[in-house]
């Protein structure tokens, strides 16, 4: 797998990089700025948030959240947000893995275990879908469903928050790493040696 990885490196690009920002940015305005999305939804739902925007909650948390939302916020949640969460959680992923791969590639580590990193936004990615899968299923069945899948969703949460956080922080780390010594390296290849003057021998008489 870190062969994998390692391979994948090689063939990443920025503008690839870059590219994938646009559906990060467009699923995220459609969660937070369309007004079918999060804005109506605190509307319909009478303020109440979501569960996914904590670190951490119980399955008593998880069945106040769904209680509040009654028939109209669970089915906007269903139709509208769940379907743009998917979209906004595969292309961040995506995002945060091309990123890693990018910086690995122009870090060029000594050891291959440095690409064990890229399991960072891959984890925070498979925690959000599965957070998100547990969530819906707590929805499906507001009665029974939040004590069944309380905890797992509260885990794959976390999770979640944990694998972002790593990500960011291999992201910034590392750049910064790669900017000092790529720096370090070009002023010792422009700065000339010194050299000193060799010792005198003894004079000749």
């Amino acid at each position: 797998m870190l062969y994998f990885f390692q391979t994948q490196s090689l063939k990443t690009r920025f503008l690839s990089v870059l590219l994938l920002l646009f559906p990060v940015l467009g699923f995220q305005w459609l969660l937070t700025s369309a007004p079918w999305a999060l804005a109506h939804f605190q509307v319909v739902t009478g303020g109440a948030g979501l569960p996914d925007m904590r670190f951490w909650y119980t399955p008593k948390t998880l069945q106040t959240f769904v209680d509040s939302w009654g028939p109209d916020g669970r089915n906007l949640y269903l139709t509208i947000l769940w379907p743009s969460d998917l979209g906004f959680l595969f292309s961040y992923g995506a995002l945060l893995t091309a990123a890693t791969l990018y910086l690995l590639k122009k870090a060029t580590p000594a050891r291959i275990w440095w690409y064990i990193l890229v399991l960072a936004p891959l984890g925070a990615s498979a925690c959000d879908f599965l957070e998100n899968a547990a969530v819906a299923l707590a929805v499906l069945f507001p009665t029974d469903g939040p004590a069944l899948v309380g905890w797992p969703a509260a885990v794959f949460t976390a999770g979640k928050w944990i694998g972002i956080g790593l990500s960011t922080s291999v992201l910034v780390v590392g750049t910064l790493v790669t900017l000092v010594r790529r720096g370090w390296e070009k002023f010792r290849t422009t700065v000339p040696p010194v050299v000193e003057d060799p010792p005198e021998g003894p004079s000749a008489n």
